[in-house]
């Protein structure tokens, strides 16, 4: 049997599952920083064989800018 014409319900989601699709705002300059670098770190550490991706110092720089410069 075919029904034609059924149209669904529209999906309702809840608070929670609202704000979990919603992108996290920056907190500070480090946040957007890290937006950009973190691509180029990727291409380097692929071409290169290195692992700057991971380094330590890119999360001190980001704690950093985001203390020094917030939103």
């Amino acid at each position: 049997m075919i029904i034609r014409n059924h149209k669904p319900k529209p999906l309702e989601l809840t608070e929670a599952q609202k704000a979990s699709l919603q992108k996290p705002r920056p907190k500070g300059l480090g946040d957007r920083v890290e937006k950009i670098a973190k691509p180029i770190a990727k291409i380097i550490d692929q071409v290169a064989g290195t692992n700057i991706q991971e380094c330590g110092g890119c999360k001190k720089r980001k704690k950093w800018l985001n203390e020094h410069f917030p939103d």
